[in-house]
């Protein structure tokens, strides 16, 4: 996976168009058949879209359950029914009293282990339509509440009614939810007013680019640089190094015996992912363990250990 089609480009998303929007326009530029981003930006935000090109399309699955960072503005004293400032005000109230040592302590309150009610006005799916389509027309249906970790909402300023903070939170969580929530806490409301996407694992925004940005180094065919390897975004993974003999079993979706193992991490279990590689640079597969350390280390030679979960090497 060393051709440039088949990397990571770390796209900052402009205010206004849709992620998917984002991706059609990086394929155009490239003239690539295939690309996937990771983690949706709605169109009032901004900031990092990390989109896969050609077969590194593959790897999106590890990707995406990254914890994020966000930069946050949030308003009081009016909620609206998208919970962003682009929808209607269905409540206000008047939150001169609240002061910021109040909102401080209600950070503190919904950091950690929370459940959030996912909007109507999000692309969740109910019998396979998003929800926000069956919102245009006006039908609300009940969400089941979902576990998300605010692993960090840090204060950074109030302007009257406006209040920027700096979030880290879980895959799959909702900080304009988190802003109509608060407001909820203060019965005077609150929407999101601004949003940036500040980080998704090894991606931020000093390394991001524009799309104007990419369009030009690849009309001067400078692009290497802008573009993460598979190997770098997936670093993170514990690594397993297999014997050379066993490359071309598992490039044809071959389940390794325990003895294809040279090195193994020093913990592992059910449930994680591993990369897998024989000891160069490039990553043959994604791997799950069937066992612990503890059980691998009682089993036969010729015992399968880790199920395939990718192969990335052709």
């Amino acid at each position: 996976m060393i051709c440039t089609q088949n990397r990571i480009v770390n796209l900052y998303k402009p205010k206004g168009p849709t992620s998917f929007a984002m991706v059609h326009q990086i394929k155009k530029i490239l003239g690539v058949k295939k690309a996937g981003h990771i983690g949706t930006l709605d169109p009032m935000a901004e900031g990092i879209l990390p989109i896969c090109l050609g077969q590194s399309t593959r790897i999106i699955q590890f990707l995406s359950p990254l914890s994020k960072y966000y930069q946050c503005t949030m308003t009081l004293g009016s909620a609206t029914d998208t919970q962003d400032a682009t929808g209607k005000v269905i409540s206000s109230g008047d939150p001169a009293a609240i002061t910021n040592e109040q909102i401080k302590e209600v950070f503190q309150r919904f950091s950690g282990e929370q459940k959030q009610v996912p909007p109507m006005y999000s692309a969740k799916k109910n019998n396979g339509i998003p929800l926000y389509k069956l919102a245009r027309n006006g039908i609300t249906i009940e969400r089941k509440p979902v576990s998300v970790h605010f692993f960090s909402i840090e204060f950074v300023n109030r302007e009257e009614n406006r209040v920027k903070f700096d979030v880290h939170c879980s895959a799959g969580t909702y900080i304009r939810t988190l802003c109509h929530d608060i407001g909820q806490q203060f019965g005077c409301g609150a929407h999101m007013s601004h949003l940036v996407r500040s980080g998704v694992g090894l991606f931020d925004l000093e390394s991001s680019v524009t799309l104007e940005a990419l369009k030009e180094a690849s009309e001067n065919r400078v692009l290497e640089d802008m573009l993460f390897s598979v190997e770098k975004v997936l670093a993170f993974l514990p690594e397993l190094r297999i014997k050379e003999e066993f490359v071309k079993p598992i490039a044809n979706g071959s389940a390794l015996p325990k003895s294809a193992f040279k090195t193994l991490p020093l913990e592992f279990k059910p449930g994680m992912s591993l990369r897998v590689s024989n000891g160069n640079d490039a990553i043959l597969a994604i791997v799950e363990p069937l066992v612990n350390q503890d059980e691998f280390e009682k089993m036969d030679a010729s015992a399968i250990a880790f199920k395939l979960k990718r192969v990335l090497v052709n």
